[in-house]
């Protein structure tokens, strides 16, 4: 039996399932199914949403940006898909209000699967089409946001992210290799201990920045 919370939530996302079934189980997390028989959880969704929202979002940063590099592209949708970016998603469409849960708490980790799990069932039951628009009506103002940002100074977003998160300050090295007229030039990033990031340019600053895009890929998300 499809709950009134379900039918609620896909009426909010403006969204017609002629399966509501599996939208029930995009919003059961596995403490409340652990706890009541009936509908399973929505773990194997959540597995399906997260290739096809990383697919729809890359098919359209790809069209919708040509002239970032591939470097850009993929750091833009790291940001876009990332954790931070899916809870504000789910936040903004009051998922945990619908959410079925058990004992367990809710987590931006489990809002983020949870994004991932309706975007898997809106998938199944309606295909690609209705699965690319549900995700691009959600996340286009984030993409085109975050775009504008991609070619900020790489290095002055890391530091700020660093301050943010009260992490150690990143330490950064360089070395060069071959004659004076045609060096290159190689940085590493690293914090205590762990490289974080590296890369290399035709000056000092070149390979800074390169290192510090590589290491966003990573602390953007967090």
């Amino acid at each position: 039996m499809i709950s009134e919370q379900t039918e609620n939530f896909a009426n909010s996302i403006n969204r017609e399932f002629k399966n509501l079934l599996l939208l029930e189980q995009a919003l059961t997390h596995k403490s409340w199914s652990a706890e009541n028989e009936g509908t399973g959880p929505n773990e194997k969704l959540e597995f399906l949403g997260d290739s096809v929202l990383g697919l729809v979002v890359t098919e359209h940063i790809y069209t919708s940006y040509p002239e970032l590099s591939e470097g850009q592209l993929s750091q833009l949708r790291s940001v876009v898909v990332g954790r931070n970016s899916l809870k504000e998603v789910a936040e903004e469409i009051k998922l945990d209000h619908y959410l079925k849960l058990g004992n367990a708490s809710v987590s931006p980790a489990l809002l983020e699967d949870a994004v991932e799990a309706v975007i898997g069932a809106i998938y199944l039951d309606a295909g690609w089409s209705e699965a690319k628009a549900f995700v691009i009506d959600v996340l286009g103002n984030r993409i085109e946001e975050f775009s504008k940002k991609n070619n900020e100074d790489s290095k002055s977003r890391l530091k700020m992210i660093f301050e943010k998160q009260s992490l150690p300050k990143p330490r950064y090295s360089i070395h060069s290799e071959g004659p004076d007229h045609d060096k290159i030039f190689f940085a590493t990033i690293q914090i205590s201990d762990e490289t974080i990031g590296k890369g290399k340019g035709s000056s000092k600053k070149e390979a800074e920045q390169a290192a510090a895009s590589e290491a966003l890929k990573k602390y953007a998300n967090e």
